[in-house]
């Protein structure tokens, strides 16, 4: 019942169908989703079908969700810190232990790798079909938060190019978009591509495709059998295939994406991938592969220019933060109301936001999910005892949490339920190593808390360097 509750609930979560078919919304479909998905694995833990429950990443996921519900009361209270704490620290949890106890099994943890790279690939081919499209008139409207965005039902079909094209004689009243409409209703944002929900912003949309590329790769290429050396038959060579194509429209959506941080994550990618595979030659083979990225995408405009000077003053006002409540932070969901900046946005860096929003110590037990999260596929990936398909797996997920640890640098996502779907894959494959050869631990020890520690305090000396040196005061 996990299982299938978690696959749903990743499906849910990323295609959004309740946006797509608005009359879904009566059923809010993701609290239903998780509140099934966690009754089921509640359910499962006390008929004793769950067995090992034990992760490295549990003593940090548990110390940051309280943590995030205390510093958000010592600020707030203890009504909003509830409020703010189940949809920031609870849910994402729950996403994490769904899957991380649904999938500890080798062909469900297969399933859910190959849910997700099927999503990769339709939220890429979505994203290659807007940006084919040409951008045209679109009237704005207020949403729920008070900020104008285009309405779909108004676009009028007139092509532009920027939006004072759509302004007729009289039309004084009226704000125009000038964006691309693309499938199942999306629309681009300043021209880039991109999908909806937490794959709403052209950013996080290309680290979520680059993060998928080195699953598709556990999936597509062909794996030596551990024992006879032997390659597995011809359907593993047409998943290969099929793999090379969706890497390939997942390129041409990041660089559609126009995303800056896509670059960087599509780089860490294959650089990794190849170098770990085939030594110094795949080097030059990543190059090859991300050069059209690094060529072709990012931005380099008025619009690009702009939006570095607001990452910079909100990396400045949020250095400051940190040295103002270094403990305590400012509370869950804070930060952009407490930043002296009018541009009222969160830190666009996930590490900043939160040592400042949960204090250090909300800090380190964020960091040691991270780290435990990559600590587990080391060292599965190193040890012999374990299959081939395990190893390969773990190899994967090394470098999709390198991606994405280099693509949140960049992003808000600390508190995102599809960061925490990462985190619990890690601790499904924990499960399946466990089950595979139970001598294969993965250990925290002092050494560990010591290396976060250092690692914490030197982004936050970094960034505050690095904002003193570009002017931020």
């Amino acid at each position: 019942m996990t299982f299938f509750a978690s696959l749903v609930l990743v499906l849910v979560l990323v295609i959004r169908p309740h946006e797509i078919w608005p009359w879904l919304e009566v059923f809010h479909l993701l609290d239903l989703l998780t509140a099934i998905a966690v009754i089921g694995l509640l359910v499962e833990v006390a008929l004793g079908k769950q067995k090992r429950l034990y992760s490295p990443q549990l003593p940090f996921l548990g110390a940051f969700v309280a943590t995030c519900y205390f510093v958000t009361a010592l600020s707030l209270g203890a009504s909003r810190a509830i409020t703010l704490g189940n949809k920031y620290a609870a849910i994402p949890a729950a996403f994490m232990l769904v899957i991380m106890y649904g999938a500890r099994t080798l062909p469900r943890l297969r399933a859910m790798l190959t849910t997700i790279l099927l999503l990769g690939a339709f939220v890429s081919a979505v994203a290659v079909h807007q940006g084919s499209v040409s951008q045209v008139c679109i009237q704005t409207a207020l949403d729920e938060d008070g900020n104008r965005t285009p309405d779909v039902e108004t676009a009028d079909g007139r092509v532009c190019t920027r939006p004072s094209d759509c302004r007729e004689k009289g039309e004084w009243d009226i704000e125009w978009a000038c964006e691309r409409i693309g499938l199942f209703k999306t629309i681009s944002t300043a021209g880039r591509v991109r999908w909806r929900g937490q794959l709403s912003d052209p950013n996080e949309l290309s680290v979520f495709i680059g993060a998928t590329i080195p699953l598709l790769f556990a999936i597509g290429l062909p794996i030596r059998n551990a024992a006879s050396g032997k390659r597995r038959p011809m359907r593993q060579k047409l998943l290969a295939s099929v793999a090379v194509a969706m890497v390939g429209i997942g390129l041409y959506a990041v660089i559609l994406s126009q995303s800056r941080g896509g670059q960087l994550v599509i780089a860490t990618v294959f650089a990794l991938m190849f170098v770990s595979r085939f030594g110094k030659k795949g080097l030059a083979v990543a190059i090859v592969l991300a050069l059209p990225v690094l060529l072709l995408g990012g931005r380099d405009d008025a619009d690009a220019d702009e939006s570095s000077m607001d990452r910079l003053e909100l990396l400045t006002e949020g250095v400051s933060l940190v040295i103002a409540h270094p403990l305590r932070g400012v509370g869950v969901d804070q930060f952009a109301d407490q930043v002296a900046s009018p541009l009222h946005l969160t830190a666009h860096n996930s590490y900043l936001l939160a040592a400042a929003e949960t204090g250090f110590p909300g800090f380190f037990f964020w960091s040691g999910i991270v780290w435990t999260s990559l600590k587990i596929p080391i060292t599965a990936m190193k040890a012999a005892s374990l299959s081939a398909e395990i190893r390969v797996i773990a190899q994967s997920l090394v470098v999709s949490f390198c991606g994405i640890a280099v693509g949140i640098f960049f992003l808000s996502f600390n508190y995102k339920q599809l960061l925490f779907v990462w985190f619990g894959l890690a601790g499904a494959l924990y499960g399946i190593m466990r089950q595979a050869d139970p001598s294969v631990r993965v250990k925290v020890g002092w050494k560990d808390c010591v290396g976060i520690v250092l690692a914490n305090l030197g982004v936050i000396a970094l960034l505050w360097v690095y904002t003193r040196a570009k002017g931020g005061h």
